[in-house]
């Protein structure tokens, strides 16, 4: 565990005793005003990747989207696999999402195995494996503060993203109807770029509604703590508890807000996209890393639900 993860006064208070126990704590973030005083964070959930090098991320948490990225609608170049290869913990505390090149900018494949070959017969837009794992119908959650510390990939192309969809679209209810909630999305290009923003109905494709913020120092450099605080009718979004856009019905205007029910959490290591860009040629492989993903009941409010 870093210096400056024991450094965080909340942390350390909650890692004291048994990460899902009934901890209650106060804390007033510098960029909130003292005069509201301070609020009280209780731990319901966590996910602090503790297994064994080589393991995949609990199955009590997580499941797997598999399969072409290129064609869920972002022009992306990775196919996602559920291979300890691109997606396991590394028996310190971390998770860690490699993409991992398996053919150059002609299609042409960078070894000759059955695996990469039998991706790029059926994906041929394919640079990369990669992973994306999600808690639909696992663990779900409905306002309080979700946050992950993480220090993610570097490169021009790069991808990561931590986010959220909700869960009514598991019941049929399509996007961006159900709503997307991208707590943070980061991209290559602009190393120290930290992009958060909502996506619904009347803003969905695009840029969505949201803010972002310059960060001094690359993104890729270190690990910083990505996180919203979430209750009817708001989402503030967070940067090291730097707020760095709030938003409201009135923000998504002429829009819908939708986003007063259950959502379920998304990691995921894209390359390349529309959103991404060209990639680099000489990356052969990128990681993004996770630290933990907590999340917490602000001043009594917060709910998690386990399937």
């Amino acid at each position: 565990m870093s210096q400056n993860r024991k450094s965080r006064v909340r942390v350390s208070a909650l890692l004291s005793a048994a990460i899902l126990a009934t901890s209650i704590i106060a804390i007033a973030p510098a960029s909130i005003s003292q005069a509201a005083g301070p609020k009280v964070l209780k731990l319901l959930w966590a996910d602090e990747f503790n297994g064994k090098k080589g393991s995949l991320p609990s199955s009590k948490n997580w499941d797997y989207d598999i399969g072409n990225g290129y064609g869920w609608g972002n022009a992306e170049l990775e196919y996602y696999t559920n291979k300890p290869a691109n997606i396991s913990t590394d028996g310190k505390g971390k998770l860690v999402i490699s993409a991992n090149r398996i053919s150059d900018l002609q299609g042409n494949a960078t070894d000759n195995s059955s695996a990469t070959t039998q991706i790029l017969n059926s994906c041929w837009e394919c640079q990369f494996t990669s992973a994306k794992i999600k808690s639909a119908r696992k663990v779900q959650f409905q306002y309080g503060r979700i946050e992950a510390r993480m220090k993610v990939a570097a490169g021009e192309g790069t991808w990561p993203a931590f986010w959220m969809l909700g869960a009514d679209l598991l019941d049929g209810n399509p996007w961006p109807e159900c709503g997307e909630i991208d707590i943070v999305e980061t991209r290559g290009v602009e190393p120290s770029l930290v992009s958060a923003v909502l996506h619904g109905p009347g803003y969905g494709k695009g840029p969505g509604v949201g803010g972002s913020y310059q960060s001094p120092t690359p993104l890729s450099d270190a690990y910083h703590v990505y996180a919203i605080e979430w209750k009817k009718n708001k989402i503030d979004f967070y940067f090291n508890d730097r707020l760095i856009s709030s938003e409201t019905p009135t923000s998504v205007k002429p829009g819908r807000w939708v986003f007063n029910q259950k959502f379920y959490l998304i990691l995921n290591l894209a390359m390349g996209g529309e959103f991404g860009g060209p990639i680099d040629p000489a990356i052969n492989q990128t990681q993004l890393f996770v630290d933990y993903i907590r999340y917490f009941s602000v001043d009594g409010v917060g709910k998690v639900t386990k399937q």
